[in-house]
């Protein structure tokens, strides 16, 4: 028995392999929490495959994000993961760590293993239909019997043996080997009915998920069940009870074996020695499609039905809304509003949104780690707000270490959560938790939700690069590549709005048109080269010498606008002074002079600015030709 005299934090990994189960689990689970206030639970939850590709290195990713030595006692539903690869470096982990560790339905390194009597349960459910029904030859669909998980052995085997204490004869079975899913028993029933074979007296199945498609499949080729061919699964699934005909199968109670796991669990940490190989419970469930009666309570059926179909009606409505609101995001700030605001549709009170420092600091994806897969060393908190909490406004980006999964602060107050993880393609983003159980995660619509929210993300950090590029090529447009001043478009762009801000303001305006004198020299003796660092300088100059509210731009060649202040009588005059000193301190051969016509206007006057630059031109010119006289 537990103690409550101490408080046991536990962490618990599992893949969203079969959902049925894994939600029944997590209820299981999350029933034991609310029995016990002293256990604080962390899941460690994703949608890996079998395939070991880069997006369910990306998924598996969620198991490297916990340091297992931070936790009291670890929990592993090794047959949902069904990855080898992955569940073998689960257990390396595990047991480095030296921490205290139960595995579920599948052996692992340094865990306790609980697991229902696979062999027991579908020995009962085939000698059943061995002297119930009397079926002579049998089609056996196996599961994965190459990935280190003895289920499928142990069911394969139970079968066997009570084929072969029954007296069935070998040649009248007939074995399969699948790998769990629907698609498997969808294709050994289309190829049955391509072939026009003749149909054994039953199919016994290793899961419901095969079963059923099968049965499927082999109903819309005009095979009558259980009339034609008898078919069971195992698992119960709620597909199962749903199914026409009711699917007859074996199973153990995963939500009452996941409950019993973690109270084994916390008798390991204080100490108790147990067996290293539990067996758990189990029952068989005779129904329509071995040819027995109906088992399922039709109104419980109905209600199930009901409930279900008014769920999906619900559940599409919320999708739709938040998948538009998403899409409308423009920034992370509007992205975790509308998570927010759409908390309804994940099922729990509390949203946390935490991403990757480098992807929130670096929307290019050069900046990221190169190993994607896995977390950065700090988090960026994105969201984490209470429904009806009136304090909760606002939204707050807190950064934090990612091995304490949350600020320490709100860690130490969620007794249940659940991680996932975050990721576009290969690219992690980040993860998820939620401190309560998704309705949609018992048909794997969670999944669709993830989807979303990962597409929306990439699309805000689209957007954000989009914006950054637009504002570069603005930058471009309006401005002279050499001086770095405004250019012609510039002048169209924000001289005017200078121009018309001071005659407002102060109720006038100066315009200076500036040419430089002796350009064509300076190129022909120098070089062009020269002829440009000349032209930096200029506009150096008359930066230096203008306000911060000034505009100044290169009109073209070797001339120049500034668009200033209209008190700044003495503007022409520090321009030309700036450039005598530049001269005598620069070194460069070549020496700068200005010839500068200024034009004042008032509001009264109601000149325009092209007005002014042509009458400042014209004064430019007239003072150029003097001096040109003078020499």
């Amino acid at each position: 028995m537990a103690s409550q005299n101490r408080s046991y934090r536990i962490a618990f990994f599992t893949v969203d392999w079969n959902y049925e189960l894994v939600e029944s689990t997590l209820h299981g689970l999350k029933q034991f929490v609310d029995d016990h206030p002293n256990v604080r639970l962390s899941i460690f939850d994703c949608f890996g495959k079998d395939l070991d590709n880069a997006k369910d290195k990306s998924e598996y990713a969620i198991f490297n994000l916990p340091d297992l030595t931070q936790f009291d006692g670890l929990l592993v539903q090794g047959n949902q993961i069904v990855l080898q690869r992955v569940r073998e470096e689960l257990g390396r982990k595990i047991e480095a760590s030296g921490v205290p560790a139960v595995s579920i339905g599948c052996p692992m390194d340094g865990c306790t293993l609980i697991h229902i009597d696979n062999h027991a349960a579908q020995h009962d459910m085939a000698e059943h239909v061995i002297k119930a029904h009397h079926a002579k030859k049998y089609v056996y669909l196996t599961g994965n019997l190459h990935n280190d998980c003895p289920e499928a052995q142990q069911r394969l085997d139970g079968f066997l043996d009570a084929c072969r204490e029954n007296g069935v004869s070998e040649k009248d079975i007939e074995i399969i080997e699948c790998t769990w899913r629907p698609g498997d028993g969808e294709n050994v029933a289309r190829k049955w009915l391509a072939e026009e074979r003749e149909l054994p007296d039953a199919f016994i199945c290793a899961n419901d998920d095969m079963a059923l498609g099968l049965m499927e499949t082999l109903r819309a080729g005009g095979v009558r069940i259980p009339h034609d061919v008898i078919i069971t699964g195992f698992d119960n699934l709620s597909s199962a009870q749903l199914s026409s005909p009711r699917l007859s199968t074996a199973w153990g109670n995963n939500w009452k074996l996941n409950y019993d796991a973690m109270d084994l669990l916390l008798r390991k940490i204080n100490g108790e020695d147990f067996n290293a190989d539990i067996p758990f419970e189990h029952a068989v469930i005779c129904s329509e499609s071995c040819g027995c009666r109906e088992e399922a309570k039709i109104r419980e059926v109905r209600e199930q039905f009901f409930q279900q179909s008014r769920f999906l009606k619900t559940f599409y409505n919320l999708q739709d809304r938040m998948a538009e609101d998403l899409f409308e995001a423009n920034n992370l700030v509007d992205l975790a509003e509308t998570v927010s605001q759409n908390r309804q549709i994940f099922g729990c009170q509390d949203i946390f949104l935490c991403i990757n420092d480098y992807y929130f600091d670096n929307f290019e994806k050069s900046e990221w780690l190169q190993d994607s897969e896995n977390f950065g060393e700090e988090m960026v908190l994105a969201i984490r707000r209470k429904t009806g909490n009136p304090a909760d406004k606002g939204t707050d980006f807190v950064r934090f270490p990612t091995k304490n999964l949350l600020p320490k602060e709100m860690m130490r107050n969620e007794r249940f959560l659940i991680f996932y993880p975050l990721h576009y393609n290969t690219y992690s983003i980040g993860y998820i938790a939620l401190d309560g159980i998704s309705d949609a995660a018992k048909l794997n619509l969670h999944e669709s939700i993830f989807n979303f929210l990962e597409i929306a993300i990439e699309n805000v950090r689209k957007k954000e690069l989009l914006r950054q590029f637009n504002e570069t090529l603005d930058e471009l447009y309006v401005h002279d590549s050499l001086t770095g001043l405004y250019n012609r478009f510039g002048l169209n762009r924000f001289g005017q709005e200078v121009f018309n801000w001071l005659l407002e303001r102060d109720g006038g305006v100066q315009v200076l048109f500036t040419d430089m004198d002796d350009m064509k020299t300076i190129n022909d003796q120098y070089g062009h080269n020269l002829g440009d660092e000349a032209l930096k300088a200029s506009a150096a100059i008359l930066t230096e010498c203008c306000g911060p509210e000034d505009f100044i731009m290169r009109y073209g060649g070797d001339e120049f606008v500034v668009i200033a202040e209209i008190d700044e009588e003495d503007l022409a005059d520090r321009i030309l002074a700036e450039a005598e000193e530049y001269n005598e301190e620069s070194g460069m051969p070549f020496t700068l002079g200005f010839s500068i016509g200024t034009v004042r206007a008032t509001k009264k006057d109601k000149k325009s600015m092209d007005q002014c630059i042509k009458e400042a031109d014209k004064l430019m010119y007239e003072i150029k030709t003097e001096r040109k006289a003078g020499r």
